[in-house]
């Protein structure tokens, strides 16, 4: 027995191989094998840009097919409204997409549509140029009665939008977005021409607006945006030119966002009316 033992101890020592890794001794821990890494799992110094969000009284740069509802309650010393403006966007072939809203008012009981609004636009992928959109409203709205008034008490707060709900409008407007983005912040100027045809008259109406936020948590984004609109063609030359500040909160959810907002008009005659509104925004993904 002892013979054999050490011809095959013989034979173990000549097939090692110097190049072989040392056994590891008796009752040591086994070494585990180094894993691939994870393309899934980003580098802790890595920055990551948190997703885009539409701003405030600026073009949606949302992508894709999708519904919003906007509800807004508006004031004035003259008495209160309340607005809904159910909308959509559907996606078209090489990044267009066309825009349906359709406002809906009521004051104390008077129930009006505003002005149905269609628009198309493109939303090219490009860092600087968000999108361009061609909108055009036609004057579904009453231009008397209670059902007018609705519409006009919602409307005398809003700078960027008030097209939609203006008694019998119909308009058209060219608008153009760019946007600047960092880490957690985003800057988005729109510039827009536009025309009226009202009871009244006619009336060319240009407009701009910066819109900003920054992402204060995964789930909560704030932002704001300053609006101002100049009636080119005016025919009241004392109110030709009207500013309105929007600021709010973005509340991410999984099904979506909410946006909770507050515009206040700021020239005089708005501040004497003690004219806002406060709107409630529900945007699908």
């Amino acid at each position: 027995m002892v013979a054999v033992l050490a011809v095959l101890a013989a034979a173990r020592v000549v097939h090692a191989s110097p190049d072989d890794p040392p056994l590891p001794n008796p009752g040591s821990p086994t070494l585990p094998l180094p894993l691939a890494p994870d393309p899934d799992v980003r580098p802790p110094d890595d920055s990551v840009r948190p997703p885009d969000v539409d701003g405030l009284g600026v073009m949606s740069i949302r992508t894709g097919t999708f519904g919003d509802v906007d509800a807004s309650l508006a004031h004035q010393l003259e008495g209160n409204a309340i607005g809904l403006v159910p909308g959509a966007r559907i996606a078209l072939v090489a990044h267009t997409f066309v825009d349906l809203a359709l406002p809906v008012a009521d004051r104390s009981g008077d129930v009006a549509l505003g002005n149905a609004m269609v628009g198309i636009g493109w939303l090219p992928e490009d860092d600087g140029v968000v999108g361009i959109e061609l909108r055009v409203a036609a004057a579904t709205s009453p231009s008397t009665g209670g059902g007018a008034t609705a519409l006009a008490t919602l409307a005398a707060p809003q700078v960027a939008r008030a097209e939609l709900v203006l008694p019998h409008t119909t308009s058209a407007e060219l608008v153009a977005d760019w946007r600047w983005r960092g880490d957690a912040w985003w800057l988005q100027p729109e510039a827009g021409l536009a025309a009226w045809w009202q009871p009244a008259g006619y009336a060319t109406v240009a407009r701009a607006a910066l819109a900003g936020g920054v992402r204060i948590a995964p789930w909560l984004d704030l932002t704001a945006s300053f609006v101002m609109r100049l009636d080119v063609t005016s025919r009241d030359s004392s109110n030709n030119f009207v500013h309105a500040v929007l600021a709010g909160a973005v509340l991410h959810t999984t099904s979506g966002e909410l946006a909770i907002r507050a515009e206040v008009p700021i020239d005089d005659g708005a501040l004497d009316d003690h004219r806002f509104l406060i709107g409630l925004e529900l945007r699908a993904r």
